[in-house]
């Protein structure tokens, strides 16, 4: 915008200059081309096309002196692309029409030359500014996209750590509870049935067999919520990648995209599976490495773990998947105990297991939510 600014100003100002009586139509169809060329120079950004549309405009000058009052207007854009030679070589066909000319056109002439190479320099100015600011811009905005993902990063990990923290708690009081109020009580129950095995009065007797009977279920209870704050402490993650660590068979890489709101079920399902693969893997393939894969979608759980092995003594072939009946397709008959149990788990979760055996070993479970 302010490259037109200045072309206007500038030639506003060489049409001043201009002698009033050459304006003939010739005349006036020729500032209208060196117009046209100014504007097309505007438009082409090869240095080269420039310089031949320089030179048309040279030779136009050379054939009309009273063009080159033009000059300045003309070579604002090669003062502004920082191109001196054309500018320098518009001064040979201007000296001749100074030559012959009585008015103050020659002063003229360098007041507006001087003006457009000022207008040039500052317009760059200005542009290389707005550059600046433009990366500016973009770089404050890319560090302060860097910056929000790493504080959502830093919360996520607290949040982790907190969720870490809670379930070593969890199991830290399940522990307590088991190892010392779970023995007082078991101590207490034998005592009260020794009481009971040696007591004679028929009094006590009801009393004694209340109180073992309170003591019995408190034992229960206690039981049960051990059991409970035992199950919730276990998280899918750190228990899939322990198995991970521990599995030295071969490579094995694991994925897991899930909440921390699983359901207990369903990690004790997926666990179980994938320890079971493992086991089997370490028997009876011969895998150079194994993926393990969990991710949760909106309406299911999905567990996927394959290995590139060609040897399974105890699985069937895929020829036997691939030729079973559609109801059992999900799951190879003539498997073994181990692959059954999948199945029991998986059924009991109302999910799907599938098993194939086309490149490497892959088993495949979606449970619903």
């Amino acid at each position: 915008m302010s490259t037109i600014i200045d072309s206007i100003i500038l030639f506003i100002l060489c049409c001043i200059s201009y002698p009033v009586d050459k304006l003939s139509a010739f005349y006036i169809m020729c500032i209208l081309l060196v117009l046209a060329l100014y504007c097309f120079t505007c438009s082409v950004s090869d240095s080269k096309t420039t310089c031949y549309i320089g030179f048309i405009t040279l030779i136009l000058c050379s054939f009309v002196p009273e063009l080159s009052l033009f000059a300045p207007f003309y070579c604002y854009i090669f003062f502004y692309r920082k191109q001196y030679l054309l500018p320098s070589l518009f001064v040979l066909p201007l000296l001749p029409f100074l030559y012959h000319s009585k008015s103050y056109a020659g002063l003229n002439i360098l007041l507006s030359a001087g003006l457009s190479f000022y207008l040039a320099r500052k317009n760059d100015e200005r542009n290389q500014l707005k550059k600046m600011i433009h990366v500016f811009r973009d770089n404050s905005v890319e560090t302060e996209m860097i910056l929000r993902n790493a504080n959502q990063q830093l919360i996520e990990n607290q949040n982790d750590q907190i969720y870490i923290a809670t379930l070593r708690e969890r199991n830290r009081i399940a522990r307590e509870i088991h190892d010392n109020v779970g023995h007082m009580l078991s101590r207490s129950i034998l005592q009260v049935g020794a009481l009971l095995a040696i007591c004679r009065e028929e009094t006590l007797i009801h009393h004694l067999k209340n109180l073992k009977e309170s003591l019995d279920d408190a034992m229960d209870n206690i039981r049960n919520s051990v059991h409970d704050l035992h199950d919730e402490s276990i998280d899918l993650n750190t228990a899939l990648d322990s198995l991970v660590n521990s599995f030295t068979f071969c490579p094995a890489s694991l994925t897991c995209d899930v909440t921390k709101q699983i359901p207990r079920e369903v990690k004790y399902c997926f666990l179980a599976i994938t320890k079971e693969a493992l086991n089997n893997i370490i028997k009876h393939s011969n895998a150079t490495h194994v993926t393990i894969m969990v991710k949760e979608h909106p309406g299911f759980y999905q567990l996927l773990i394959e290995d590139n092995g060609t040897k399974y003594a105890s699985f069937p072939s895929a020829t036997d998947i691939n030729s079973a009946p559609p109801h059992t397709k999900a799951f190879p008959s003539g498997s073994g105990i181990g692959l059954s149990n999948m199945k029991d788990r998986v059924s009991a979760l109302n999910g799907i297991l599938h098993i194939t055996t086309d490149n490497g070993f892959r088993i495949f479970v979606s449970i619903r939510k």
